[in-house]
């Protein structure tokens, strides 16, 4: 009669104990090195044809040739990048939606009361990648073409210059306001649903100035139908160097840009997350991308993912003090 042999029951628990461990261990590594598998969505809070839009399908055509998977662009805008905000807010946490947002991801939750989402507790900042100065800019026929002439006009009649931005926080908004509450000086503010509009407007004298980034009007600068008396940025802008800063025209510090940053929802896994700064930044950092991104007269540069978490957690801080000094709590 055979013997039949049987096996160490103990030895073949632990066994599969190290086995289930292992797969544990591997398997978000695993995830990330795969990632990503299928397409990936970027949320917009700007519609088709603004900066934002064309920076994120720059973005979005080079990573689909590394990730050889889609990268879509979904265009949310209205509500004043809250409807586009919350979507990623509210998102899986898988690294498939990320959101390109400007600097509203930082004043929304200090200008307004009705946001049903948490910039910090829900939101994962992952590169702070780019930046602009909005420009003030004027008719070619205007008065003063130095800041000093501007101040001095505007002074001497308190009142009398309506000034455009393109919408209510907006950072021409922002900086605008700020300006007045530095310097004193009084113009009357004027909200439009995006630069163009108001470049429309400004060219035609329904205003008199307009505080905005210069993607919109650059080219009428160039032409000699509008000024810029000055930018809004510590430096001077690579794509305006004649043009200078209202830091160095007497405001000391004076220092109001728009940025963007990606964003993801909180409780990504880390690894997956890691992939995409690391890939993201990789596009960031092509000399092509940059100087096709300059030409929108962005300037992009790399940052770390502590870097740019931190700039974010700062710039709340910054609006969270800034915003009822300057008039625009809800």
């Amino acid at each position: 009669m055979g013997t039949r042999v049987r096996g160490n029951s103990k030895v073949g628990v632990s066994l599969r104990g190290a086995i289930l461990a292992l797969i544990v261990c591997v398997s978000p590594w695993a995830l990330a090195q795969e990632f990503p598998t299928k397409p990936v969505r970027f949320i917009l809070s700007a519609g088709a044809g603004g900066a934002s839009d064309i920076v994120a399908r720059i973005m979005a055509e080079r990573l689909a040739a590394t990730w050889k998977q889609n990268v879509l662009i979904e265009n949310r805008p209205g509500g004043g990048a809250v409807i586009a905000t919350e979507a990623v807010a509210r998102a899986t946490p898988d690294g498939y939606t990320l959101g390109l947002f400007g600097s509203t991801l930082a004043t929304n939750p200090a200008v307004r009361n009705d946001l049903r989402y948490d910039t910090t507790r829900d939101l994962r900042a992952i590169l702070y990648f780019g930046a602009a100065p909005s420009a003030l800019t004027v008719r070619a026929d205007f008065a003063a073409r130095t800041p000093a002439e501007f101040f001095a006009l505007v002074k001497a009649s308190p009142g009398k210059y309506a000034y455009g931005s393109p919408g209510a926080s907006t950072n021409g908004h922002r900086a605008m306001e700020a300006l007045k509450r530095a310097t004193g000086i009084d113009v009357i503010h004027v909200p439009y649903k995006g630069g163009a509009t108001a470049v429309t407007d400004l060219i035609g004298g329904q205003i008199a100035m307009l505080m905005a980034t210069p993607t919109a009007f650059t080219q009428h600068i160039r032409s000699g139908r509008l000024k810029a008396i000055a930018v809004t940025s510590a430096q001077r802008f690579p794509t305006m160097p004649d043009v200078p800063t209202l830091a160095e025209s007497g405001v000391a510090g004076f220092d109001h840009v728009e940025w963007w940053m990606f964003v993801g929802p909180t409780r990504m896994p880390a690894l997956v997350e890691s992939k995409l700064h690391k890939d993201l930044s990789a596009v960031v950092s092509q000399a092509d991308f940059k100087s096709r991104v300059l030409e929108l007269d962005i300037e992009t540069f790399p940052n770390s993912r502590e870097a740019s978490r931190a700039f974010l957690q700062r710039e709340l801080a910054r609006w969270a003090r800034d915003a009822k000094a300057l008039g625009m709590m809800p």
